[in-house]
């Protein structure tokens, strides 16, 4: 008679595989998470900041005190496999979510790595918040906020600071039906639009440094049938986490002509289209002196 056995280790879980005379050792994986309760806490992924392990389940459940419901802000750097958030949202790769609201007094968060090499990982705060709030989703980055609150039927307004464009609703509406809700959360992304035949680029805040947790996009018009030629003249970002990325049209999705990091100032670019469009990312830590880049068309 063949049997399975799973044997608990600690913060492993082995199985086994008990066929005749012969034991299978099948795999091990790792365990991990906790029960939260409170007002607010934080938690993060294992090992935070430093690589997570491969192979690892974990789960995390929250729980808020009376008809409470809870909020989750990813603070810090989000780069892993799969994690599942409540019972529908999954999230996986390498940036930082919005913020996320439970529909009742619960959420679980559930962490599934694969056999290979982990990343950074990830860090959570976990706030109680009323039944009829929605959270706060708090002020982008260059965006300024009318309105305090987030409750049952309140209003936010978003606009941005000089000098950027807002993208998306100027407004946002809390509304919550009965026992479930509806968020409609807006991270109100800037960006600069250049018409002229010739300007320059700069990273926030140049030469100081440009900050943390930025996501700047600024696009460069010329006139159908011309060519956009860039000229680097100062170049460094954090090496291997801040990036600038110049792409060959107006959309995320164009053709890639260079992702620069580091100090090495990047060669001329010339565009193959009327349209080039700087996508800038910076994670949460250390900066560099930033860019300056200057552009003509032709």
């Amino acid at each position: 008679k063949n049997t399975n056995f799973v044997y608990f280790s600690r913060n492993f879980v082995f199985l086994l595989l008990l066929s005749g005379n012969f034991k299978h050792f099948i795999f091990a994986v790792k365990t991990c998470g906790s029960n939260l309760q409170g007002p607010s806490g934080t938690f993060a992924s294992p090992n935070f900041p430093f690589q997570y392990d491969s192979n690892a389940q974990c789960v995390w459940v929250i729980t808020a005190i009376n008809t409470n419901k809870v909020s989750l802000k990813f603070s810090m750097i989000f780069s892993l496999n799969i994690i599942f958030v409540c019972f529908s949202s999954r999230l996986t790769g390498s940036f930082v979510p919005d913020l996320i609201v439970s529909m009742n007094s619960q959420m679980w968060l559930h962490l599934q790595t694969d056999e290979s090499v982990g990343s950074i990982g990830f860090k959570v705060n976990y706030k109680e918040i009323e039944k009829e709030s929605c959270g706060d989703p708090g002020t982008p980055l260059y965006g300024i906020r009318e309105g305090d609150g987030f409750s049952n039927r309140d209003i936010l307004r978003f606009e941005c600071q000089f000098g950027f464009e807002l993208i998306g609703e100027k407004s946002i509406v809390c509304s919550i039906l009965f026992s479930n809700f509806f968020l409609s959360l807006l991270i109100v992304p800037c960006l600069s639009n250049f018409t002229a035949p010739m300007g320059t680029v700069l990273s926030p805040d140049y030469p100081e440094g440009y900050g943390n947790n930025l996501n700047c996009i600024w696009t460069i018009i010329s006139d159908p049938g011309s060519r956009i030629h860039l000229s680097f003249n100062d170049f460094d970002l954090e090496s291997q986490f801040d990036f600038l990325a110049v792409k060959d049209g107006d959309s995320p999705d164009s053709p890639i002509l260079g992702t620069f990091t580091g100090a090495e100032v990047p060669s001329h670019l010339t565009s193959n289209s009327h349209i080039l469009r700087l996508e800038f990312q910076a994670d949460h830590s250390m900066s560099g002196r930033g860019f300056n880049i200057t552009y003509n068309s032709e």
